[in-house]
C-alpha cells in the first residue's frame, strides 16, 4: 500500500534514530558507571592515607573502627601494596536498623616493623542516585532530542515539499478540455522542483496542442460529412421515385439509403460525443425526471409493440435532477432504445425510477464479448446493422460529465442497466 512520501521519511526516521540514539545513551551510560567506580576508589584510596597518616601520628594509639569509615586491623603479611580492589558490600547498623550499601578498598601498611591492614568505607547510596538522576536526565534528554528531530524534520519535510504538493494541485485542477493554462512556478528554490515543473509544463503543452488538433479535425470531418450525406439521400429518393424502378433496383437503394443513415447518425453521435468532451451543453436547468421518463416510455410502447411483448414501468414521481435537458433526453432515449434493440421477439423491457436510481432490464441473448468494453466507442454486443456502436459511449460520456454512475449486470438471461445519480431540488 502507498504511503505518503514524508510519511515514509519519518517512518524511517523513527525506525533508526531511536536505534543509534540508544546506542549512544548505553554508552553514556556505561561510561559514566565507570567514572564513578573511579572516583569511589580514588575516594577510598584518599581516605586510607588520611586514616594511615592519623595512626602513624599517634603511633597505633588511633580508634581501630568506625563503623562506615574505615578498620584497622593489626597483624597481616606484606606491606606498602595494595591487597584488593574496590568492593561492594552492606553494613548494618549497630541498633539493627537495617543495612546500607558500602564500597570498601583494603591495603596493607607497615608501622614499626608491625603490618596494619586498613579498610576504608564510602557509601554507594549517593554515587547511586547520582547514576538515577543521570539515567532519568538522559531518558529526558533523549525523549526531547526524538521528539524536537521528529517535530523539525516534519516542518522541514512540510516547508521543502511545498512546491512539489502545488504542483500535484494545479495538476488535478487542470482539465484539456477547458482552454485555460497550466500554472506553474517557474522557481521554488528546489532546482530538481523546477526541472520538474518545466517538464510538465511542457508535456501539457503538447498534450494540449494535441487535443485541440484531434478536436478541430473531429468538428471539422463531422460537419463536412453533412453535405455528402444530404446529398446522397437526396439522389436516392429521386432515384427510388424514378418510374423505370424494378424491385431488386428498389430494393439495393433501400439498403443504400439504410447505410446512409446510419452513417448519418453515426456522423451526428461522434458530433455530439465531441461537444460533450468539449463541454459545450452548459446550461442546466431542474427537470423533472419522472415526467420525461413517462413521455418516452410511451413513444418506445407505441413505436416499438412489434418488437417486444411487454414494456413494465414503475416510475416514482417528482424525480428531480438538475442537468441539461437535452443531454438528459438523449441519455434515456439511449437506454430505452438499447434495452429494445438488444431484446428477442416477444420480449419484455422493465424500467424503474426512484429517488437517485434509474434500472433499465431487458431480456435478450448473451453478451458477446467483455461486458467491462460495452461502453466503449464502436463497441456493440452483437452484430446488429440497426446499430452504430455508439449509443452506450453516449450514455457514459454524459455520466462522466454529470458524475453519474453506471453499471451493467446480467444474470439469468436479464440484462440490467443501473443508473445512480444524487437527486437534486430545485433552486
Amino acid at each position: 500500500m502507498s504511503k505518503p512520501l514524508e510519511q515514509r521519511s519519518t517512518r524511517s526516521l523513527l525506525m533508526w534514530l531511536p536505534l543509534v540514539m540508544l546506542a549512544g545513551f548505553v554508552f553514556l551510560y556505561i561510561l559514566m558507571r565507570l567514572h564513578i567506580r573511579h572516583m569511589q576508589e580514588e575516594q577510598l584510596k584518599a581516605k586510607q592515607r588520611n586514616v594511615w597518616n592519623a595512626l602513624e601520628i599517634s603511633r597505633g594509639g588511633l580508634e581501630r573502627k568506625i563503623n562506615g569509615e574505615y578498620d584497622i586491623v593489626r597483624g597481616g603479611k606484606g606491606g606498602g601494596v595494595s591487597s584488593d580492589h574496590p568492593r561492594d558490600t552492606t553494613i548494618f547498623a549497630a541498633d539493627g536498623s537495617g543495612g546500607a550499601g558500602f564500597t570498601y578498598l583494603t591495603h596493607l601498611y607497615l608501622l614499626d616493623g608491625v603490618p596494619y591492614q586498613v579498610t576504608t568505607y564510602t557509601s554507594s547510596r549517593e554515587f547511586n542516585h547520582l547514576l538515577i538522576k543521570i539515567f532519568l536526565a538522559e531518558s529526558l534528554i533523549f525523549l526531547l532530542l526524538l521528539s524536537g528531530i521528529v517535530y523539525i524534520n516534519r516542518r522541514a519535510s512540510g516547508r521543502l515539499w511545498t512546491p512539489f504538493y502545488e504542483t500535484m494541485a494545479a495538476l488535478g485542477r487542470y482539465d484539456v478540455r477547458r482552454d485555460q493554462p497550466l500554472s506553474l512556478a517557474k522557481t521554488t528554490g528546489v532546482e530538481e522542483f523546477d526541472r520538474l515543473n518545466d517538464t510538465l509544463g511542457a508535456a501539457i503543452i503538447e498534450a494540449h496542442g494535441a487535443y485541440q488538433s484531434q478536436k478541430q479535425f473531429t468538428e471539422n470531418a463531422a460537419h463536412e460529412l453533412q453535405t455528402p450525406l444530404a446529398i446522397i439521400r437526396s439522389k436516392v429518393e429521386l432515384l427510388m421515385e424514378d418510374a423505370a424502378l424494378t424491385e431488386d433496383m428498389a430494393q439495393l437503394l433501400a439498403d443504400i439509403n439504410e447505410a446512409n443513415e446510419r452513417l448519418s447518425q453515426m456522423n451526428k453521435n461522434l458530433l455530439l460525443l465531441t461537444r460533450i468532451d468539449n463541454r459545450q451543453y452548459p446550461h442546466a436547468q431542474t427537470i423533472y425526471l419522472s415526467d420525461l421518463l413517462v413521455r418516452l416510455t410511451g413513444y418506445y410502447e407505441e413505436q416499438w409493440e412489434s418488437e417486444i411483448a411487454r414494456l413494465h414501468t414503475q416510475i416514482e414521481p417528482e424525480v428531480r435532477l438538475v442537468a441539461n435537458p437535452s443531454l438528459i433526453e438523449i441519455l434515456l432515449n439511449n437506454l430505452l432504445r438499447n434495452a429494445v434493440i438488444h431484446n428477442i421477439p416477444g420480449g419484455y423491457v422493465n424500467v424503474f425510477l426512484k429517488s437517485g436510481e434509474l434500472v433499465v432490464e431487458n431480456s435478450g441473448p448473451v453478451l458477446e464479448g467483455d461486458p467491462q468494453r460495452l461502453f466503449e466507442r464502436f463497441r456493440k454486443g452483437s452484430e446488429d446493422s440497426r446499430t452504430t456502436g455508439l449509443g452506450l459511449a453516449l450514455v457514459r460520456q454524459i455520466c462522466q460529465l454529470y458524475r453519474f454512475e453506471i453499471i451493467y449486470q446480467h444474470t439469468e438471461g436479464i440484462h440490467r442497466l443501473r443508473l445512480l445519480f444524487g437527486q437534486e431540488e430545485p433552486n
